[in-house]
């Protein structure tokens, strides 16, 4: 979602002012403080709305009330405060339910959950039948070529990134341009110039030739695997080392959570892992060379007996 709202902040920055949610003030504290900050000179308004139970998001509709809703990614976090990812679903479309039109990756559960007066604007990588059909992706040096499928034309935009998360991301906002009908041209030359957002996913030169992915932003399993992704489309190095603390809202016992990290570890090739945090020392013995740390202080006091040399290091917390 922030990723989503800095790069729309980005590129229709030119031709409105706008007002956005600082951060991730996505909360029941948060969306209201990003509110307040609205003056007369604001003529776009982009804010998030995040909610981790239910009955949460019916508060911050009406706080918001978005003309325009775009539904980013449905993840993991949060899983917890929900019985089932249908019921997580129907909760997070209370914010839509006035919205003129929602903005999303084609999923017949979101379908059957908008109101009546609302338009869809939906795009997929599998079926035609939508509004944007993207047909191809294609890595192209540290770039990804996007092609897609709108109002029968074909179009062809470039991003600079490889990762799957920034795709999806990208194309949430070339919705938004295509809906504010901006040409070909503009949504190229714009689309080719975002940036890392700061918040997460920042490559790092790092001591000893390594480099570090700081994603210190925040730690549940589906964030985990978008930031595994990203590290195997940056990594230049044979050895990967993931520094992970301990993991939150996946709705999911810590057997079960943690038997599923060691399997994405294990997919991903990583060569070690530093566990910090009491839950992840508590399940050292499911991951192969690794080491464990009950606290913050207790890895740094280590930190000279670690060795980093010529490797990528991921940090997830």
């Amino acid at each position: 979602k922030t990723i989503v709202k800095e790069w729309l902040n980005f590129l229709l920055s030119p031709d409105y002012n706008i007002i956005r949610s600082p951060k991730s003030y996505n909360s029941q504290v948060g969306v209201p403080l990003s509110v307040l900050a609205i003056n007369e000179k604001h003529n776009l308004g982009i804010f998030e709305a995040g909610i981790s139970t239910g009955s949460e998001m019916e508060k911050l509709e009406p706080i918001i009330k978005p003309t325009i809703g775009i539904l980013t990614s449905i993840g993991s976090a949060h899983d917890e405060g929900f019985a089932s990812l249908e019921e997580k679903i129907k909760e997070k479309m209370l914010l839509f339910e006035d919205s003129e039109v929602v903005i999303y990756q084609k999923n017949d559960t979101v379908d059957s959950y908008i109101s009546k007066i609302t338009k869809a604007f939906t795009w997929s990588f599998v079926s035609e039948n939508v509004d944007v059909f993207v047909f191809k992706t294609a890595l192209k040096n540290d770039n990804t070529s996007i092609q897609y499928r709108y109002k029968g034309n074909s179009f062809e935009l470039t991003i600079p990134f490889q990762d799957k998360a920034s795709i999806e991301n990208a194309i949430s906002c070339l919705l938004v341009l295509l809906y504010f009908k901006y040409d070909e041209k503009t949504i190229q030359n714009r689309m080719e110039l975002l940036y890392p957002v700061e918040m997460r996913l920042k490559v790092k030169n790092g001591i000893n030739n390594c480099s570090i992915i700081d994603d210190s932003y925040s730690s549940d399993f589906q964030s985990l695997k978008i930031a595994l992704d990203f590290l195997e489309s940056q990594n230049k190095r044979q050895k990967k080392t993931l520094i992970l603390s301990d993991i939150f809202q996946s709705g999911l016992t810590n057997e079960e959570l943690y038997s599923k990290v060691a399997q994405l570890i294990v997919s991903n090739k990583i060569t070690r892992v530093i566990g910090i945090g009491e839950v992840i020392s508590s399940f050292e013995n499911k991951f192969t060379n690794c080491v464990t740390f009950k606290n913050t202080e207790a890895f740094i006091s280590s930190f000279d007996d670690l060795d980093f040399n010529n490797e990528t290091i991921l940090i997830k917390g």
